[in-house]
C-alpha cells in the first residue's frame, strides 16, 4: 500500500519513548498572513441550550429511547425492587463514578470542583426521584377523569404512597452524599431548594404542580411542608367545554313590591363535565386496621368554597385521625385551575350563588 515515507525522518528521545522528529518541516509565517477559516471551520452540531438539554436529559432519563442509570434506579426503587439500603449503596456507587471516573477512589478530600459535582449530582437525582413519583401519581388519578378532556377543565390528585416513597428514596441519596463526603474529610448538606425557587427538587408537595393540575399558588398542595395521613388519597376535577360560549343559569331569583324572593332553580347539583362552573372531588383515607374512610362532594365554584376542607370533614367518631386528615384538607386547594371562557355579569334578578 502506497503511503508517506517516513524512513529518512530522524527520531527523537522524550522520555523512555523516540518519536518521528518533524521540526525541519516546520515553517513560520508572519502571523495574520493565513486565513484559518479558509481551511477550518466549526459547525457545532448544538447551540449551548441545546447542549445543555441533550445533558441534563441525559443525566435524568428524560429521553424516551434511553435511559440513564439515575432514572433505572429510581424506577426499580419505585417498583419495590431496591430497598433504602440498597439505593443508598447504588448512589455512593453512581457518585464516585461521577466524581472518581474509573480510577479507585482517592485518599485525598474533595476539591472544591467535585463538591460542587457532587451537589448537581445530588440535585440531579433528587428531581429525577420527584418527578418519577409525581409522572406516578399523574397516571395514577387519569384513570378516575369523567367524559373527554377539554383546555379549558383542569384536574388534580395526590396519593399520599408517592409523597412516602419519595421521602425514603430523598433520605436515601441524603444519606448516601453525606457518607461519601465524610469518607473523604469533608460534609454534605442539601441546599435550600425553597430559598432557590427550585421546588421541582424540594419535595413531592411542590413537584406535583402545573397543567394539568389546579393552578392555585402554582401548587397542587398551599403549604409545602403539610404531611399527608397514610393511606390518603384525594381527586379533583373541573368541567368546561372550550368549543361552547352558552350561558348557564341554573336559578332565578324574583323579588317582588314586599321584598319577598321566590328562586326558581333550574338545575340540580349533578356533576356536568361540560361546564366550568361546576366540580367533583373526593378524598379516601385508609387507617392501620385496612378500614376505608370516603367522602365525597359536587359542587359549583363560588367564594366561599376555597379549600377541599370547606367541602368535606372527617368526624373522630368514625376516624381515628380525622383531625390530621382535615388539616392536610385545608391545603388542598378547590379552586378552578382554569376561568370560564366567558362569564356572565350580574344583574337584577340574576342569581348565581350556590
Amino acid at each position: 500500500m502506497d503511503g508517506i515515507g517516513t524512513t529518512h525522518y530522524p527520531r527523537a528521545a522524550f522520555g523512555q519513548r523516540d518519536f518521528l522528529d518533524l521540526s525541519p518541516e516546520i515553517r513560520k509565517v508572519p502571523a495574520g498572513s493565513v486565513d484559518g477559516d479558509a481551511f477550518v471551520r466549526a459547525a457545532p452540531a448544538y447551540r449551548d441550550t441545546e447542549a445543555t438539554a441533550a445533558l441534563r436529559a441525559y443525566l435524568e432519563g428524560d429521553r424516551p429511547a434511553q435511559a440513564s442509570p439515575m432514572e433505572r434506579c429510581v424506577d426499580r426503587f419505585l417498583d419495590g425492587q431496591l430497598s433504602e439500603e440498597e439505593l443508598r449503596a447504588e448512589y455512593e456507587r453512581l457518585l464516585k463514578q461521577e466524581l472518581f471516573g474509573t480510577m479507585p477512589d482517592p485518599a485525598a478530600p474533595l476539591s472544591d470542583w467535585q463538591k460542587e459535582t457532587a451537589t448537581d449530582f445530588y440535585s440531579a437525582f433528587r428531581r429525577q426521584i420527584l418527578q418519577a413519583a409525581a409522572a406516578r401519581n399523574n397516571a395514577e388519578g387519569a384513570r378516575y377523569l369523567t367524559g373527554e378532556m377539554d383546555p379549558q377543565r383542569s384536574w388534580s390528585y395526590y396519593d399520599s404512597h408517592w409523597y412516602y416513597a419519595s421521602e425514603a428514596a430523598i433520605s436515601a441519596i441524603t444519606a448516601g452524599a453525606q457518607s461519601v463526603a465524610g469518607e473523604h474529610g469533608s460534609s454534605f448538606t442539601a441546599p435550600d431548594y425553597l430559598a432557590q425557587g427550585a421546588t421541582d427538587c424540594y419535595n413531592f408537595n411542590t413537584a406535583l404542580r402545573g397543567d394539568p393540575f389546579v393552578a392555585f399558588d402554582g401548587r397542587c398542595v398551599t403549604d409545602p411542608d403539610a404531611v399527608p395521613p397514610q393511606g390518603f388519597r384525594w381527586f379533583f376535577e373541573q368541567g368546561g367545554d372550550a368549543r361552547s360560549a352558552i350561558v348557564r343559569m341554573d336559578s332565578l331569583t324574583i323579588t317582588d313590591e314586599g321584598g319577598g324572593e321566590t328562586v326558581l332553580r333550574y338545575a340540580d347539583a349533578a356533576f356536568d363535565p361540560t361546564d366550568p362552573s361546576r366540580a367533583r372531588t373526593w378524598v379516601s383515607c385508609t387507617d392501620e386496621d385496612g378500614t376505608s374512610h370516603w367522602l365525597s362532594a359536587r359542587f359549583r365554584f363560588c367564594d366561599a368554597i376555597r379549600t377541599v376542607a370547606d367541602l368535606v370533614s372527617f368526624s373522630e367518631k368514625d376516624t381515628p385521625g380525622a383531625t390530621l386528615l382535615n388539616r392536610f384538607l385545608a391545603n388542598l386547594p378547590a379552586r378552578p385551575g382554569r376561568q370560564p371562557v366567558f362569564t356572565p355579569p350580574a344583574g337584577p334578578g340574576l342569581d348565581r350563588r350556590v
